[in-house]
């Protein structure tokens, strides 16, 4: 079980304003201080196991010479500790199982307390929440549908490709109101509207 006395050293302290990416040097656990370039094992020796796990590919293309081009596949892990309604989520991110940067979420929440669909308005999410923000607030939806879209971009003689997980999450808040839909894009919210009244 992690330590209760988990604190964050910051780089960089702002306003917990949804979307907001927040910067920390380090993040100690229990087990230890964790900072960028450990591994994975590093941080589940000393953090255990996070609250919630997403990730998503990338793919780095380089051209070495006229003849040689060269492919990096990037696997990009979000590990996230949720220590209460009280303290700050903590992001580790991960890129091939090593720690490349931690980001400071919005407040925490209570594992005991279920929150209802029923409570699921635009005054309660936003743009650029993480899933784990809106399931802390919202719930499990009632339904999810997903695909996968790759985009790319050139950086010199580096062409960058990301694969995106799109996810839909449709939450059905009774025949009085309309149905929420909320897109995420690689596990972060982008959009959000109405469907029709719900049943």
């Amino acid at each position: 079980m992690r330590s209760t006395g988990i604190f964050l050293l910051f780089l960089t302290l702002a306003s917990a304003v949804p979307g907001a990416e927040v910067l920390a040097a380090t993040i100690s656990c229990g087990g230890g201080i964790i900072s960028t370039g450990d591994r994975s094992i590093d941080v589940l020796a000393k953090c255990g196991a996070p609250d919630s796990k997403e990730s998503h590919q990338e793919e780095l293309g380089e051209r070495l010479d006229d003849n040689t081009k060269q492919r990096v596949f990037v696997t990009v892990e979000e590990w996230t500790y949720n220590f209460g309604p009280t303290k700050f989520m903590r992001i580790v991110v991960l890129k091939n199982g090593v720690v490349s940067n931690i980001r400071l979420g919005n407040y925490g929440y209570d594992r005991q307390t279920e929150p209802a669909q029923e409570e699921c308005s635009e005054q309660l999410v936003s743009v650029g929440y993480s899933k784990t923000d809106v399931l802390a607030k919202c719930g499990e939806p009632t339904l999810k549908n997903s695909h996968v879209e790759e985009t790319s971009e050139k950086l010199g003689n580096t062409e960058r490709k990301v694969f995106v997980n799109v996810e839909e999450w449709t939450y059905n808040l009774g025949p009085t109101r309309f149905v929420r839909i909320l897109t995420f894009r690689n596990s972060t919210l982008t959009d959000i509207r109405t469907g029709n009244y719900g049943y």
